[in-house]
């Protein structure tokens, strides 16, 4: 864990959020993770293009609550994507997957949970992400990857 992150949550949101993390034994740095790397790798929310980062609302001043979150590089790189790209502080993403995703998150996880053979799913869904940098004709571009980079798939050995 390289990167401390702070963001609000509402108050019954965090309690969800603990609950959910409790009942499946992952801590909410982890269980907040996942669920973000579903709803965005799934695109559960459209692109946003030449619009201001949308906040949540504060409905009130003991409605919500401060909290810490500690992160590896490629989770923290990641929520900058999803924030650059849904236009959305994490406080609001946060807020818009416990609205808009949880129940199929929930019952994904459930089945992922299942099948759960090996540390897989956690590499996968978290650690593998990564981007790249180059040049077309002198123009500067960057290629994000969330999941494992295609050229790495090319590779890969069946058994």
């Amino acid at each position: 864990m390289d990167f401390e992150t702070t963001t609000c949550i509402a108050c019954d949101h965090l309690s969800l959020l603990r609950y959910f993390s409790d009942k499946y034994e992952i801590s909410l740095r982890t269980f907040i993770s996942l669920f973000i790397n579903y709803a965005a790798k799934y695109e559960k929310n459209d692109i946003q293009a030449f619009k201001r980062i949308a906040y949540r609302n504060r409905k009130g001043k003991n409605s919500w609550k401060r909290v810490h979150l500690m992160l590896k590089h490629s989770e923290y790189e990641f929520f900058l994507d999803v924030k650059k790209l849904w236009k959305m502080s994490l406080a609001k993403i946060i807020e818009y997957c416990i609205e808009n995703v949880l129940d199929e998150f929930l019952t994904v996880l459930d089945e992922r949970l299942k099948n759960y053979t090996d540390n897989y799913r956690e590499y996968y869904e978290i650690n593998s992400y990564t981007f790249d940098f180059y040049k077309v004709k002198g123009i500067h571009c960057c290629k994000f990857y969330w999941g494992p980079p295609p050229m790495l798939l090319k590779k890969a050995v069946v058994c």
